[in-house]
Formats: structure tokens, sequence, C-alpha cells
């Protein structure tokens, strides 16, 4: 299996009085890099490349940028890109207006528009969409350079998450796997830039919805006090709606359940969880009945919990690294 190209720049491997100008020269083919906070400057970013997609995540010291006119005649390049700040600040001006980015906002730039922006320290996850893929299905595809989208908005909330998801996801993110969900990706950006859901992209929103809370939730099962409730508040969205995005893996609670069993096989089979009882591991993951979670373990693997962890010590599995093979399991099912 071939995986998504991956780079990684960091000026913190210069020495400091190499850095902006590091920094200057690996930005300049997309961005004129006007002005650096002189101080102590870094500027990291990670990106991956999944074909027609590039995102990841970047930060850097205060700053300030600007693409013009001339650099846009020059370069080509013709992307949207999606900028959601997860600290720091930006105002970013485009079409005579001026916005002001703060956490959890989102910044769209068209690549073909002019816009300067400047920034105090900050780090932003990513996104770049080609025009071809994504103009098509924006109402107006070039109203969206240099606009801000609250963090509070539902739809915001929808894409951040997916692309949290995603690189998350990325290390071991295979080419086909890329490929699968790169339609559901575009059409929720495209959601977010419309302000609402067409039908033709209902169903690629849905799926790409449903990854990012199957992601979200693998992230915080060891969370007991995680609920329908504090999900659909995460993702800015009803429980209801939250109710509908889950049925097709068996709605919510079933779902956090089967995840739930599943990390407790992980341990009844890992040598490091030894000295603890079935019991003990159980009420780790929430499994408060005995008779209850027994009951469930069975239905779901075909065999009682004492039976499995015996199973397993007889057969040494311990021995063959269960708990990665586990890690792969939680991958996979984040990514269905």
């Amino acid at each position: 299996m071939t995986l998504i190209s991956r780079s990684h720049f960091d000026t913190r491997r210069f020495p400091e009085r190499a850095r902006i100008r590091q920094w200057s020269d690996a930005a300049t083919p997309v961005w004129d890099i006007l002005s650096v906070e002189d101080d102590a400057f870094c500027a990291v970013v990670d990106l991956y490349n999944g074909g027609d997609l590039v995102f990841g995540t970047v930060g850097s010291s205060a700053q300030s940028t600007a693409r013009e006119m001339a650099r846009i005649a020059e370069d080509g390049i013709d992307y949207y890109a999606f900028q959601f700040y997860t600290s720091g600040q930006r105002r970013a001006t485009a079409h005579g207006r001026e916005v002001i980015l703060r956490k959890g906002d989102l910044l769209t730039v068209d690549m073909t528009q002019p816009i300067a922006t400047a920034s105090t320290r900050y780090s932003s996850i990513d996104l770049g969409i080609p025009r071809r893929l994504l103009a098509p299905l924006l109402a107006a595809p070039d109203a969206h350079g240099g606009r801000r989208h609250e963090a509070t908005h539902s739809l915001t909330g929808l894409v951040r998450a997916h692309l949290e998801a995603l690189y998350r996801a990325a290390p071991h993110m295979t080419i086909a796997q890329m490929e699968s969900v790169q339609g559901a990706t575009i059409a929720l950006a495209a959601a977010a830039l419309n302000g609402l859901v067409t039908e033709d992209q209902a169903e690629q929103v849905r799926t790409a919805t449903l990854l990012a809370v199957k992601r979200y939730i693998e992230d915080w099962l060891h969370d007991l006090t995680l609920s329908s409730v504090v999900v659909a508040r995460r993702f800015s969205i009803s429980r209801a709606t939250l109710y509908r995005i889950m049925e097709p893996v068996g709605g919510f609670a079933s779902y956090l359940r089967l995840r739930r069993l599943h990390r407790v096989r992980g341990e009844l089979a890992s040598l490091n969880q030894r000295h603890l009882s079935v019991g003990e591991i159980a009420e780790t993951w929430g499994f408060a009945s005995h008779s209850a979670f027994t009951k469930s373990f069975r239905q779901c693997f075909g065999v009682s919990p004492r039976a499995y962890r015996t199973l397993v010590e007889e057969a040494r599995v311990g021995e063959t690294n269960m708990d990665e093979e586990h890690d792969w399991s939680r991958w996979l099912a984040a990514m269905k």
C-alpha cells in the first residue's frame, strides 16, 4: 500500500540568523512575505499531498503576507485555500474589505484574487482544493476570496472537524483511502461556502460528517462523560441530526458501546493489562454492570470476556503485539 506524501518544513532546523531567509525562500513561490517578527522567528509547515487535495498544519511567528496581481498573473496558481485558525489572530484585506480571524474562524482565500494579511503568532489547519474541482459546486465561485466564516457556524465546524480527522489519520492514510474521501471532503467544503447543503451534495456531506464524528468518538472513548449532547455540541448540530448521521453504523449509543467493547477486547489481549481483572478493565471503559457487559461482549465476539482472555493467553497472542493490531482497528474504524 502506498501512503500519501508528506512534506515537513521547520525553520528551527536552521541557524537563527538564517531562518527568515529560509522561510521567505520556501514561501515565495506562493506568497510574498512583506515583513516578519525578527525576534527568534519560527515557522513550521506539515502538509500532506492527497493527490488533488493538499492539507495540513501551519504555524508561524507574526508576519505580513500578500498576493498581488503581478504574482497572480505570473504563477497561474488556481485553488481555494481554507485556513482554520487554531491560535493567534490574523487580519485579511481583500476586495476593499477587512476581516479579523480569531481562534476557530475560517478564512477562505481565492488564490486568483489579490489579498493582504497581517498576523500575530498563529497556528492553523489548512486545506487546498483546485478550482476545477470546487468551483462547479459553488453558487458564486468568485465571491469567496478573503471571507471570514465564524467558528460558531455549524457548517464551518463540520469542515474543521472533518479536516482535523483527515490530518490525524494522514500518517497512515493510503492513496486509495484518500481517494475514497476526496469527494465527501469537497462536497462538505462547498456546502460551507454556499451556506447550505444541496440535494446533490447531501450524501457526501453526511459521509464526511460521519467520518469526523467517528474520529472524534474514537479520540474521546476514554472520557466516560462522552455523550450525544457533547458530540452534537462539538459539531454545532442538533442531537436529532447527530442520530440521523449515525444511523448507518447502528446509531450513536450502539456505535459508542461497540467501540468501547473493542477497546476492552484489546486490553484483555494485552500483556500490559494482565494485572487487572476483567471487571476492572470493563469498568474503565464505562461498563458498570458485569452481567450486561458480559452479555454484550458475547453478542459482539461470540465468546465471554473471560474465555476470550484465556484463549489469548493460551495462544500467546499477546506476544504478537495485539495493541498495535487494535491501533490499526481504530484507524480503520474512523475511515469506513
